[in-house]
């Protein structure tokens, strides 16, 4: 009598477990392909960056630059700000996958749960 209501349960809750294994697995890929194509995209606009720099010190000369040194600080946080803004980004699919975690193991002990139940009310 009692073994029925349980067995929906782990059931339901089987299911449940199954789902948020999939989406943490959907997530855990978007997240790789997401980050490559954003460090991608950032090294290639700051190689696009660079190039444009030094021919525009080309054509101009290097008379615009003067001799303060500058110039070589903000090439080197312009690599930076690419990574920089990957990281921030990416770091919703990090707050999203902590999330599922959270949510898959509370499901699991939900399950433990609910097996254990109805294995004591098959003893019983």
């Amino acid at each position: 009598m009692g073994n029925e209501s349980t067995v929906p349960k782990t059931v339901e809750i089987k299911q449940k477990i199954h789902t948020t294994d999939r989406e943490l697995r959907h997530l855990n890929g978007a997240q790789w392909s997401y980050s490559k194509h954003m460090l991608r995209f950032g090294i290639a606009s700051w190689i696009f960056g660079l190039s444009s720099f030094f021919s525009t010190m080309t054509i101009v000369g290097p008379g615009l630059l003067g001799t303060n040194l500058t110039w070589v600080s903000l090439l080197i946080l312009a690599l930076a700000a690419p990574v920089t803004l990957t990281a921030f980004f990416v770091r919703k699919f990090v707050v999203k996958i902590k999330h599922l975690e959270i949510v898959r193991s509370k499901l699991f002990s939900e399950y433990k749960k609910a097996i254990l139940a109805q294995v004591e009310e098959s003893i019983v």
